[in-house]
């Protein structure tokens, strides 16, 4: 018997279908250039929060459909089923339904608008291990160094989304910005 959506998922999915927040669950390749650039960041008084790395599909899963359907962007009725999920969206009524939804989405602490404006991906690049989410907090102007030695002036943003020089400096370690995510930076820029 299916189980609906709720915070009943939140739990499940902290015990079978975990977040990894460790840099070395990252793939090698993507591992050592998000620790270098990481490095870089802390070595100019940068503040860094990891509190996405690796994830699972089914988290991804829950993840994404929570999101659409706590925002109305789909009706409940069209999530698709996961084998191994016996999850019920469709709680027979659209307020319920967005409400159990939206429990998800509070309980996973997943980023909304103006946060993010983008459902999270069931292809993410977290699946494979080749992104990162972090929070990054420093005040005012710091100098920070790009991969090739040389430096550049970052000043705080609230809004991580437009520090186009702090993009620029993660780009030079092979660490793209997705713009519309605050946390979320990847091999590919998505």
């Amino acid at each position: 018997m299916p189980t609906k959506s709720g915070s009943y998922w939140v739990a499940w999915a902290n015990a079978h279908a975990k977040n990894s927040n460790k840099i070395f669950d990252l793939t090698p390749s993507f591992r050592n250039k998000a620790k270098d650039f990481i490095t870089a960041l802390e070595g100019a008084g940068i503040k860094v929060g990891v509190s996405t790395t690796k994830r699972s599909d089914i988290r991804a899963y829950l993840f994404h459909w929570s999101w659409m359907i706590s925002q109305g962007k789909c009706k409940p009725s069209d999530a698709i089923q996961m084998n191994g999920v016996d999850i019920k969206w469709d709680h027979g009524d659209v307020k319920k339904s967005k409400a159990g939804a939206l429990a998800m989405v509070t309980g996973f602490g997943l980023a909304v608008p103006p946060r993010s404006i983008n459902p999270p991906s069931m292809t993410s690049n977290h699946i494979n291990g080749k992104a990162i989410d972090m929070t990054l907090t420093w005040a005012g102007t710091i100098k920070v160094k790009k991969k090739d030695g040389t430096e550049a002036s970052l000043t705080f943003m609230s809004n991580v989304n437009t520090n186009s020089a702090l993009h620029t400096v993660g780009e030079s370690y092979g660490v793209k910005k997705l713009k519309t995510d605050a946390p979320h930076w990847s091999f590919n820029g998505r």
